[in-house]
């Protein structure tokens, strides 16, 4: 990767706009839907609240990246338009560094594949959430700094953060594909940990390996913050009508007490909602958090048991930061099942998650996931004709309720 291209992508210029002091869903000149926009706690579109069940179709665009001959992910993308599902969550970028090779060497034909996805959406009537950093841990390898860097404005991540961006929202900004913008993909559960030294983030550049275990390669709920913060700054300067989320995931239950006392100890309802602050900084909009109740056991949150009421939680805080509910990902969790996994067990336990979803008005949920590359196998890996299909026709099914209801 050439050194210079770095240095001459961090110097480009960034595109601005100011943001209009009204939220409007659509362009007031040219009358386009952009997206969902926020009022009220609720998400809009079309002047219309809304509500709505999606996708996790996470490497839409990579597979593009990797297989530049073949249509996997736009074929899907198109059958999910076909099934009417309304949306997608995707990664808009590589996962690790050797992912943006493409882009250092030639920025025409990573945007040519990107536009390929938009128009694709377009034509398919799905919307699309790109989550622009997803790894966050692959910029600093990138540019050879520590994680702390994502709280330096002069870092080079930093930067490269701003500029891409700026390159992002200003060509795609237009599109009635594009829903809303998220940040990256579960920043908060590497924040604080007591026992961080035990899981250095992997390097994906360089030697390999793993980072250096160093107090600037801590990630801290702070350093958290101040990146999420500035990346919906760079965002609201070029779009504001839509949503801005952080991808996030839940919340730890002893998040508050991680950071101020290094301890596993569970947070009080006072303290929860403190650390839920931190997680969702203005004017990130539209918070986030990924469920994945475990077979067996309660859920835990703020203190309330149950996953009905740890959702109602969820939904005050968001609340009381003016702000709606993303569920970006959610399943049934079997990751580390010994065993085969019963059908009827499976589905009926996302059907009580997807019933409890509705019955605490989420406003937005997108299933974990979809048509994750051919060789990957997991339980909940849905395909066209596969096994779990038949996920795609319940959050169709639940997409009824929701906008059914007043």
């Amino acid at each position: 990767m050439k050194k210079i291209l770095i240095l001459s992508l961090l110097l480009t210029p960034l595109v601005t706009l100011q943001a209009a002091e009204n939220i409007r869903s659509t362009d007031p000149k040219t009358g386009t839907a952009l997206g969902l926009t926020v009022r009220d706690n609720q998400l809009w579109r079309d002047n219309q609240p809304y509500r709505g069940f999606g996708v996790n179709y996470c490497d839409l665009f990579q597979d593009l990246l990797d297989h530049p001959d073949k249509e996997r992910t736009l074929e899907g993308l198109r059958f999910l338009g076909q099934k009417k599902i309304p949306f997608v969550r995707f990664w808009a970028g590589g996962y690790g560094p050797p992912n943006w090779n493409l882009y250092f060497q030639d920025k025409d034909e990573w945007f040519r594949r990107m536009d390929r996805v938009v128009r694709t959406a377009e034509e398919s009537g799905v919307g699309l959430i790109p989550s622009l950093f997803w790894r966050t841990a692959t910029f600093p390898d990138l540019f050879d700094e520590t994680l702390s860097a994502w709280a330096d404005p002069n870092s080079k991540t930093r930067k490269f953060m701003a500029s891409y961006t700026a390159e992002v929202v200003s060509r795609y900004r237009s599109s009635p594909a594009i829903w809303g913008w998220e940040f990256a993909n579960e920043l908060n559960l590497s924040c604080d940990l007591p026992n961080w030294t035990e899981f250095p983030p992997q390097k994906y550049s360089g030697s390999g390996g793993k980072m250096e275990n160093i107090p600037a390669n801590r990630m801290t709920y702070k350093i958290a913050e101040k990146a999420l913060k500035a990346f919906a700054e760079e965002v609201r300067k070029l779009d504001p009508y839509r949503f801005i989320t952080t991808g996030n995931s839940a919340p730890r239950w002893s998040s508050w007490n991680n950071a101020k006392k290094g301890t596993w100890t569970e947070d009080s309802n006072s303290e929860a909602r403190e650390a839920f602050r931190w997680m969702h900084p203005s004017p990130n909009n539209l918070v986030s958090v990924h469920l994945y109740p475990k077979p067996g056991e309660k859920m835990r949150y703020a203190g309330v048991e149950g996953l009905e009421k740890v959702l109602r939680k969820y939904k005050t805080f968001a609340n009381l930061s003016k702000s709606p509910l993303f569920v970006g990902e959610f399943c049934s969790y079997h990751y580390d099942s010994k065993e085969p996994v019963p059908m009827d067990t499976f589905r009926r336990e996302v059907q009580e998650i997807i019933d409890a979803l509705v019955k605490t008005q989420v406003d937005l949920s997108a299933f974990w996931v979809f048509d994750y590359t051919p060789d990957r196998k997991e339980v909940g890996l849905i395909r066209q004709d596969n096994e779990y299909a038949w996920i795609l026709d319940a959050l169709v099914e639940a997409n009824g309720r929701l906008s059914a209801k007043p």
